[in-house]
């Protein structure tokens, strides 16, 4: 073998042991590095997402249904707020069922607050009945004034309330979102209790004033820890709790978040109860459907 078929031989040996060293190094496993970026997004499932009460008598409260909201988003949930639907007009009187909206009789209770609250109730005008004596400087009419009854469920022996309001706007002019107040009877009308209906008295009667159309209930009174809204025409008003979004302009002290206490993390989840009062004077069958809107923040 001359010097040039050496070199040949010896190259291909090299080449031979390179690719042999090659696999051996490769060996039977290897690893594949993986990233993932997770984007920001405020999510939230409620479960279950429908319930009923059915047999339901007027005066009555139904037992409390529970629900489960979880985080089910990517980030952290600092407040979590409600609302209702309402009926659109007053249904009392009208003899249908379908007037009433299921929303309207529903109370929510959540770990940020164990006491049942509605969560928004909507109250509307209607005529003064003769046994009622409204304020001395009241006016009725559009923008001016109306009187209305809150309609609830007693929580002793008496088949229902209803609490006597009056709204009264105190400026010359304007509307309830100017100089208004909201004036609520101290003692509710139960079927066995006439209640307060002496407007005239001021010992009857709890003055609510309101800023921009809202107001909050005093310490003292039954219907304390509920805000109210009322509508710049004086017509209609609102009973809340839970719905922060009707206080958008911080008035009320009273009301809350459906969650808001602690921070509710990626994955974790919280309760919450709904029941409902049903008042004395809602047709019988089947009220339209309410929706429950939940909404997160982060």
């Amino acid at each position: 073998m001359n010097i040039k078929q050496t070199r040949i031989v010896l190259l291909i040996c090299l080449l031979a042991a390179a690719v042999f060293a090659g696999v051996v190094s490769a060996g039977p496993t290897d690893t594949v590095t993986i990233d993932i970026n997770v984007t920001q997004e405020v999510s939230i499932d409620v479960t279950p997402n429908s319930t009923a009460w059915y047999g339901v008598s007027v005066g009555s409260t139904t037992d409390a249904h529970v629900f489960t909201i979880t985080n089910i988003g990517s980030v952290n949930i600092s407040t979590i707020d409600a609302s209702i639907t309402n009926s659109a007009s007053n249904p009392y009187g009208t003899g249908q069922a379908s007037n009433f909206n299921a929303g309207d009789f529903i109370l929510l209770n959540s770990t940020n607050n164990a006491t049942f609250y509605y969560i928004n109730k909507k109250d509307w005008n209607e005529s003064k009945p003769s046994y009622v004596t409204a304020p001395t400087d009241w006016t009725e009419g559009n923008a001016s004034g109306y009187f209305g009854r809150m309609r609830s469920v007693a929580n002793d022996m008496d088949m229902g309330q209803e609490y006597f309001w009056f709204t009264n706007r105190t400026a010359a002019s304007g509307d309830c979102h100017g100089s208004a107040v909201l004036l609520i009877a101290n003692h509710p009308r139960t079927v066995t209790d006439s209640g307060d209906t002496d407007f005239t008295n001021s010992e009857n009667y709890t003055t609510v004033t309101l800023t921009s159309g809202v107001g909050e209930i005093p310490s003292g009174h039954d219907l304390a820890g509920y805000c109210v809204s009322v509508s710049a025409d004086c017509s209609e008003v609102t009973f809340f709790h839970f719905n922060m979004q009707l206080d958008a302009g911080g008035v009320c002290s009273s009301d809350q978040y459906v969650y808001g206490s602690s921070t509710l993390q990626s994955g974790a989840s919280t309760e919450i109860w709904l029941e409902a009062k049903v008042p004395l004077g809602v047709s019988d069958g089947d009220v339209s459907q309410g929706t429950l809107t939940f909404t997160a923040a982060a």
